[in-house]
């Protein structure tokens, strides 16, 4: 037979021994043993399952060096509803929007991704409460001048 060609062909199809019975009597016997075999009380008997304890398992675990464990970035969203709310909403929503796309890239798994739209949340929400506490500041002191310079006292 050469090397390319297929195995011969069975006509009879399926087994060799097609509808004859294995040799001895069925069911076999277990020479005088019960089935299933019986335990002591208390756990193992070396004598009934000697034969299974040659099986060899073989585990293989990561190198220590392959696996990299990254903390997932803050997203900054509260903070960023926060400033949008209490101080100056453009750059407030600005802030959200980048805080949204940082938690979805890091549920994604891309964690440089994450980093950057965290920082860029976190830029934007310092900046909103700057504007904000700013405008808020300005708005005070020009309530103080004029009110100063349109009371006249009796």
């Amino acid at each position: 037979m050469d090397k390319g060609s297929p195995p011969p062909y069975n006509t009879q199809g399926g087994y060799d021994n097609v509808g004859s019975y294995p040799q001895g009597s069925y069911p076999p016997s277990n020479q005088g043993q019960m089935y299933p075999p019986t335990q002591p009380m208390g756990g193992y008997s070396p004598g009934v399952y000697a034969q299974q304890q040659n099986s060899t398992v073989v585990v293989t675990q990561p190198s220590p060096g392959g696996i990299i464990i990254q903390s997932r970035p803050p997203d900054y969203m509260v903070a960023s509803i926060l400033a949008c709310l209490c101080c100056f909403w453009p750059t407030g929503l600005c802030a959200i929007y980048f805080a949204m796309q940082s938690s979805t890239l890091a549920s994604e798994g891309d964690m440089v991704g994450a980093t950057q739209m965290s920082n860029n949340a976190r830029n934007l929400m310092i900046l909103s409460v700057v504007i904000g506490v700013c405008w808020i500041t300005v708005v005070i002191i020009m309530e103080v001048v004029v009110v100063n310079s349109t009371y006249t006292g009796y």
